[in-house]
């Protein structure tokens, strides 16, 4: 019975030779494919000048780095989406909750009483106390940029001073519903700074991006998880 030899090189190796009759479209090279180039170059060396055993095993320690790298990388971006996981759970928990933002822009709308009459909804905020503050006040203008409400903000220590507004012009009546900017002024060694503010805002859906969670605001623009500073309830 004749035999038969087979010099397949690969399977000597322990390394299974594609069958398919289409060739594997691949844009990357693998562990595989680099035997097969390393073992074709030292078929096609000169055996006068064969490939120097120190050359080998620098080929090889560089593929071995550089498997290292990309499972590194596989391993990192599989974090990274576990974290993203999580902080989309964390931040869906917030929805409907009303939170201090960082930003400079507040709704305000009108609520429905039990009586049947309406009410503004108010504006509740917070101003950072720069160090050495002796003075501090809070504007808050219209969409027209006219001041409906100017009022001090005391400075007892704390690094954020929280201060609010009923949502009432100096005569009484109701403002009209729309979006609010708040700015506010810092007195330091006499020279006026321009603190960071921050605003209520009612948490209404979480938004999924490639940079992380975003919650969407009502009736203002979306803002990062990182944003939030407080939960008021």
């Amino acid at each position: 019975m004749a035999s038969s030899v087979t010099n397949d090189i690969y399977s000597d190796l322990g390394l299974a030779a594609n069958k398919s009759s289409k060739p594997e479209n691949k844009e990357n090279l693998d562990q595989t494919d680099f035997l097969k180039l390393l073992t074709k170059q030292m078929e096609q060396q000169d055996p006068f000048e064969p490939m120097d055993n120190t050359q080998f095993i620098a080929q090889m320690a560089q593929f071995s780095s550089l498997e290292g790298i990309n499972e590194l990388n596989e391993t990192v971006s599989g974090f990274e989406d576990s974290v993203q996981s999580n902080q989309v759970m964390q931040a869906s928990a917030l929805v409907g909750k009303a939170a201090l933002v960082k930003g400079d822009t507040a709704q305000m709308y009108n609520m429905s009483q039990a009586d049947g009459s309406t009410a503004p909804s108010g504006m509740l905020g917070a101003v950072d106390v720069p160090p050495g503050a002796s003075k501090m006040s809070v504007e808050i203008t219209n969409a027209n940029g006219q001041v409906v409400k100017a009022m001090d903000v005391p400075v007892n220590g704390e690094d954020r001073q929280s201060f609010s507004w009923d949502g009432r012009l100096s005569d009484g009546r109701p403002a009209p519903e729309g979006n609010y900017k708040v700015s506010a002024n810092a007195t330091v060694d006499g020279k006026g700074q321009a603190p960071q503010t921050y605003v209520g805002a009612v948490i209404s859906s979480v938004g999924v991006t490639k940079n992380g969670p975003e919650l969407n605001l009502d009736g203002l623009s979306a803002v990062k998880l990182s944003d939030i500073v407080e939960i008021i309830n």
